[in-house]
């Protein structure tokens, strides 16, 4: 179910450009940064990855909020590369991470009621934007998306920490069993929303250090990882109908197991197997950073593909993506492809021991292939195949 990638674009904490964001990522640079506007003892996880960035202000903000308004942008400029002007054959495949209340308008709404419920409309309902409700819905971005973009097709959204590998490889059996002629792609979140910043601190998976003392995935320290944010959206058509076109091919796996928290490894190494291809050398792990699952994850992975492959991890530069992370995966990796160049774990100073050799520094490549996983709740596994002409 191979797909041709002939446009994208994304929003990331390194960059709102891909050729901004895959520089700063070659460079080794990191995302990771207090964060702005909370109090710094309010949360376990003392490091965030935000975009620093707004969203253009747009008439489609009356229903959608900030993730939502990033989405249709960079889905306006994946299509705007790809040449796409919609139509019945033209489909969207929308990823987001899930639910999120929205309390800059809720709290003050609610802060001052009694739980007789006596006069709540004077004491704060009356400042709820008539729209609220609506802004809830998970589809909003799929909805706006497709009028903007005139993308009458099929398509589907998904929710949940790996949305964006469901989206894509929902976009490919479109694709082949030919639903439609062209599939858009897009994937939204943010971790950084107050309700997902207490679980990540609860749970231990987000690292809690501050910036001196962050340790990335993959190191012998490894401690937690750095919430981020993301939008991404990438063009895929059929590859005979892309020909020269093409930026890139993918192809999307996912799967689960049920887990409370990330998924067992040999679920991940099913999910890659049905992807990898003789000659995979480079692989963007799901980059955790908890020594034992990071472990675990090279074992399992190492056994795939072939002896003295190495390993990055995009999520060390730009933290932990949630269902935006496959999506970006691709992007990244396909362009460092085309540029001959592997970014390195970032900050990485003591790799933890284990298989697969891991990326010190920038290096140069002559591999066309690369292979992308990710892991999320309850037991979430994605995986994405990445080439390059």
């Amino acid at each position: 179910m191979k797909a041709a990638v002939t446009g994208w674009a994304w929003r990331t904490p390194l960059g709102v450009t891909v050729e901004q964001g895959v520089t700063r990522l070659l460079a080794g640079e990191r995302a990771a940064r207090p964060p702005e506007g909370l109090p710094a003892d309010a949360y376990a996880c003392r490091l965030v990855a935000p975009l620093g960035v707004q969203p253009a202000r747009s008439r489609e903000g009356r229903f959608l909020r900030r993730m939502g308004r990033f989405a249709l942008e960079v889905a306006r400029e994946a299509a705007e590369q790809a040449g796409v002007q919609g139509g019945e054959r033209v489909g969207l495949f929308a990823g987001f991470g899930g639910l999120r209340a929205h309390w800059e308008e809720m709290m003050p709404a609610l802060e001052r009621q009694t739980p007789e419920g006596r006069e709540s409309w004077e004491r704060g309902l009356k400042g709820l934007h008539p729209f609220w409700m609506l802004q809830h819905l998970s589809n909003n971005a799929h909805a706006l998306v497709s009028i903007a973009l005139n993308a009458r097709g099929e398509g589907m959204t998904f929710g949940g920490a790996n949305a964006g590998a469901q989206a894509l490889a929902s976009a490919q059996r479109a694709l082949a069993a030919g639903a439609v002629d062209v599939a858009i792609v897009l994937a939204e979140e943010t971790l950084l929303e107050p309700e997902v910043l207490v679980e990540l601190g609860a749970s231990g998976a987000a690292n809690r250090a501050g910036l001196e003392a962050l340790e990335p995935p993959y190191s012998a320290r490894a401690a937690g990882f750095v919430p981020g944010e993301a939008a991404a959206a990438v063009v895929l058509e059929p590859v005979e109908r892309a020909g020269k076109r093409a930026l890139a091919w993918a192809e999307a796996a996912d799967g689960a197991d049920g887990s409370k928290g990330s998924p067992r490894p040999e679920t991940l190494a099913r999910v890659a197997s049905r992807l990898v291809t003789p000659g995979i050398r480079v692989i963007d792990g799901a980059a955790r950073a908890d020594v034992a699952f990071d472990a675990a994850e090279r074992e399992a992975l190492a056994a795939l593909v072939d002896e003295g492959a190495c390993l990055t991890a995009m999520a060390s530069a730009m933290g932990q993506l949630g269902a935006a992370a496959p999506v970006v995966q691709l992007i990244a990796l396909a362009s460092c492809l085309r540029r001959g160049l592997l970014p390195p774990v970032a900050g990485l100073r003591e790799p933890a021991p284990g298989a697969l050799r891991l990326l010190m520094k920038a290096e140069e490549t002559e591999a066309n292939a690369a292979l992308a996983v990710s892991v999320g709740a309850p037991g979430l596994a994605g995986a994405v195949l990445v080439e390059v002409p």
